[in-house]
């Protein structure tokens, strides 16, 4: 599908008060190495999210040379020692992708694919989702009513993106949130 009309697909579900203030933009580089890719989100025209193909590689490299000083054991071994909060959570391939996420790096590739998807999921399915990305597009969704917005409850382990999309939407519905986070 192209990026156009995924575009017009999410735009579509954003809830009313923010559905001009809100902006999504993907774009495509080439350079020497090859294309790289960029998703950022505004709100107001202040950039809220920023993925990109570069900085992605850079601080996947960054994890790589972290490992290798903690210990000399080979892939996955060494990951599951030094990270063991998230031994079974994932496949091998995409252990290093987990880690990177729960410190807000994201794959773009991976983001791409969520945007992309999330027009297909019902709301309870977006809620529930593994991924982060299509929970955060789910706390601008105006399929969540602020009647369910205000009961969410949300948990110390919850991925800071939701927390922020899940204020950001509160904050235009004039809902207070004193603490979105429980234990």
């Amino acid at each position: 599908m192209r990026w156009t009309n995924t575009k017009t697909l999410i735009e579509n579900l954003i809830c009313e008060k923010l559905k001009k203030r809100l902006n999504i933009y993907a774009t495509s580089y080439n350079v020497s190495l090859g294309e790289q890719r960029r998703i950022w989100i505004t709100l107001d025209n202040k950039e809220i999210f920023n993925v990109s193909s570069a900085h992605f590689l850079m601080e996947h490299d960054k994890l790589w040379e972290e490992v290798k000083r903690k210990i000399s054991k080979p892939f996955p071994d060494c990951l599951y020692e030094c990270f063991p909060e998230f031994v079974g959570e994932i496949s091998d391939l995409d252990y290093s992708l987990l880690i990177l996420e729960q410190r807000s790096i994201f794959n773009v590739e991976r983001v791409y694919d969520a945007l992309v998807q999330y027009p297909n999921f019902s709301i309870e399915e977006a809620l529930s989702s593994e991924n982060v990305i299509v929970q955060a597009l789910a706390m601008i969704d105006k399929r969540l009513g602020k009647r369910r917005l205000k009961q969410l409850v949300f948990y110390t382990d919850t991925h800071p993106i939701v927390s922020k999309f899940y204020q950001i939407r509160c904050e235009v519905e004039g809902i207070s949130v004193s603490n979105p986070l429980s234990n």
